[in-house]
């Protein structure tokens, strides 16, 4: 712990706040940029207009230039302005300008203004990456300035956050020998620590994008495309409204298209003011939400009842996102208790993290609009669902004798089928009811037999109850029970006549690109940045629908350590192996025999379905780092398995001091801790994909003013 603390300290106070030190002696200059050597500026009132494009500035002085400041007028320093520059150097005797690469600052946050000169020449030029006609509110330029020391709160809690993992997880740590014990107040309170810690993490990507205030207006493009980011909104007010379709002005141009899904058709009639709305169902001259119905209902609806008012769809995702973390430290903790009779508090705590980071949920807090929602929506209950089927599984207290709660099995088939209104490919969740309720068929006859009518009646009404409702909601809209309108979408293709090409290395390609993209890794902040292999994303030798995704692959960025796990299952659950696997699983509610066959069936299901959703979406879908989501929380899932299978309590007492167990913690601690902090610099990546607000960026760019 006090090395730990040491390097925190060192961090804070000598690395992020070195220009401070850097700067102690130094003599400020300040110079007028009309006393400056200039090209292509000229002074217009509190500030500089460009008359070219790509100005110059050239400062010289007889010392090495470490820092300059940008000076701003009062009145403009908490106005947002993105300005991109670029350093360039030239030596003595030499007028060739050596430029780096370009940069972008907002005028508007103070501690940004400041610029790294290199701190190895006295003749620096700076060019300024802006088109002709740009006002700069820039008056003056400090050369080599004193920069304060600088104190931030959240840089402050990260660098808490990562040394509590090494605290509490590292090889050494007493918690890996310590049995989870529920009613210690001790680790209750870790847990909760441990939940509040991912929250927080996806509270902060949620908000580093502005989704308090954002994706909530129409955006009126000049080709007519219009985006509706209230589609949600609009829907549940359809809904209190008493029909399906949304309340939606249709052009005459759109209503006359003989094929109104052609982009082209559409971007002809959008020429003469005929505008059409982006991504929503088109059927019968009336649009329609071809996104999941339910999260309409349980978000929306209360919300416009009750305010009278469209709900935020970030502020859904948000609520969705919190429950769902809360409820996987409770599933975790039902994991251990059910199969794990000695797992230790350090491995549960480890779980919530790798469940948290990699199910692939924070790519939803981050672009937190309309199409995040049904994802958010379908983890949330695809948790609850898994959470309540286990607590289903009881011992009666009197006759110690094992039942099935018909509530909680109940509730457990209600969330899970509420998937088909939202994201139906996380019903592949609904699967792993096989090996969680094998042993109760086959075994207990506790369920499909006569001693177990009302818990089967409880676990099969529910789908009955959700999926009959929302056939019929899409039988009015489509005339068909089981179309849910995504055919009809207007977007960039024609979805009632598209076809892809059927070319056997295509998928894999993409397959590829899901998994196991290499981190695109720059010398800039911030360090991580988005993957533009071409102007659409990544490179497919034939059309598909391409996004570009930040950082890498699910397995390269968003959750190395699942793949580590999962890599490990085959030594894990070897025959040689079984004998000493068999003091790890529980034997409370049933024989060892059957838990192993439980823990092995869930694992390997939950990596077929992940395989398989991951194919569907690549074919379907194309790519998008979004649709990481659907399998995602299945890899990790099954990851979860495999890391309670490795690390019992006993395994950790008796050899504590191996090198392979100490190698592995040490691996899974630090691909976790690198996780968190590629997450957190991919927050910053302005070419992330619908980048909206981005002060909260360029304040976390001053961190790195040492390295820039």
């Amino acid at each position: 712990m006090g090395l730990c603390l040491i390097g925190l300290l060192l961090l804070e106070v000598f690395i992020f706040n070195l220009p401070t030190w850097q700067t102690l002696r130094t003599s400020p200059e300040s110079a007028n940029l009309s006393s400056l050597k200039t090209v292509g500026l000229k002074e217009s009132g509190d500030g500089v207009t460009a008359l070219v494009p790509n100005p110059t500035v050239n400062i010289t002085l007889d010392r090495v230039i470490k820092y300059i400041y940008l000076e701003v007028p009062a009145q403009f320093q908490n106005t947002s302005q993105h300005l991109s520059y670029t350093v360039g150097v030239s030596y003595k005797g030499d007028r060739y300008v050596h430029y780096g690469a370009a940069q972008t600052l907002d005028l508007g946050v103070k501690d940004n203004r400041y610029i790294n000169a290199g701190s190895y020449v006295e003749n620096i030029t700076l060019k300024l990456n802006v088109p002709k006609g740009t006002f700069l509110p820039i008056t003056k330029i400090i050369i080599n300035p004193h920069i304060p020391y600088r104190f931030s709160v959240l840089r402050i809690l990260m660098l808490l956050l990562i040394a509590s993992f090494w605290v509490l997880f590292g090889p050494g740590s007493i918690l890996w020998k310590t049995e989870l014990n529920i009613r210690s107040v001790f680790q209750v309170v870790l847990l909760v620590l441990a939940t509040l810690g991912v929250m927080f993490f996806y509270f902060v990507t949620w908000y580093f994008n502005g989704n308090g205030y954002s994706w909530t207006e129409i955006v009126k493009y000049s080709n007519g495309i219009w985006y509706d980011y209230n589609q949600y909104g609009l829907l549940a007010s359809s809904l209190l409204h008493g029909h399906t379709w949304l309340h939606l002005p249709v052009t005459p141009g759109l209503k006359a298209l003989k094929n109104p899904y052609s982009l082209s058709a559409r971007l002809a009639i959008g020429r003469h003011g005929q505008f059409s709305f982006w991504d929503h169902a088109f059927y019968h001259g009336k649009y329609y939400c071809y996104f999941g119905v339910i999260p309409a209902i349980i978000f929306f609806m209360p919300y416009e009842a009750i305010t009278g008012k469209y709900m935020p769809s970030g502020w859904a995702i948000l609520i969705a996102l919190m429950i769902a973390n809360i409820c996987a430290t409770f599933l975790i903790v039902r994991l251990a208790r059910l199969y794990f009779r000695d797992s230790s508090i350090a491995t549960t705590l480890v779980a919530i993290w790798i469940l948290g980071m990699g199910c692939g949920l924070l790519q939803e807090a981050f672009v937190a609009d309309y199409y995040s929602v049904p994802e958010a929506t379908s983890y949330m209950f695809s948790i609850l669902g898994l959470w309540c089927w286990l607590k289903s599984i009881k011992i009666s207290k009197k006759k110690e004798k094992k039942y099935i709660s018909p509530w909680w099995i109940f509730f457990g088939s209600l969330f899970m089928a509420c998937n088909l209104g939202c994201r139906p490919q996380y019903l592949s969740f609904a699967f792993l009811a096989i090996p969680i309720f094998w042993t109760s068929i086959f075994k207990d006859r506790l369920l499909f037999s006569k001693n177990g009518l009302w818990s089967t009646i409880s676990a099969i009404l529910p789908f009955f109850l959700i999926f009959i409702p929302i056939f019929i909601y899409n039988f009015d809209r489509f005339g068909s029970c089981l179309n849910f309108g995504e055919d009809y979408n207007l977007t960039i293709f024609d979805m009632t006549r598209a076809a892809k090409p059927k070319l056997p290395f295509s998928i894999p390609l993409i397959l590829s690109y899901f998994w196991f993209q290499p981190l695109n890794i720059v010398g800039i902040f911030p360090f991580i940045t988005t993957v533009r292999m071409s102007p659409i994303g990544p490179v497919i030798p034939f059309w598909y629908s391409m996004d570009p995704a930040v950082g890498g692959g699910y397995f390269t960025f968003n959750a190395p350590f699942t793949f580590v796990l999962l890599a490990l299952t085959p030594w894990i659950f070897a025959r040689s192996r079984r004998r000493i696997l068999d003091k790890t699983f529980s034997d409370r509610y049933s024989s060892v025999r059957s838990v192993r066959g439980s823990v092995i069936s869930l694992i390997l299901l939950s990596v077929a379905f992940g395989v398989i959703v991951t194919y569907l979406d690549a074919s379907w879908c194309g790519f998008s780092q979004r649709y990481e989501s659907c399998f995602g929380s299945l890899f990790t899932l099954s990851a979860v398995f495999v890391l309670f299978s490795i690390f019992p309590v006993w395994l950790c007492r008796e050899k504590e001091r191996h090198h392979g167990v100490m190698f592995l913690k040490i691996l899974l601690v630090f691909l976790l801790t690198m996780t968190c902090i590629w997450e957190f610099l991919g927050l910053c990546d302005l070419g992330r994909l619908s980048q909206n607000a981005t002060s909260h960026i360029f304040k976390v760019a001053s961190w790195f003013l040492f390295m820039s």
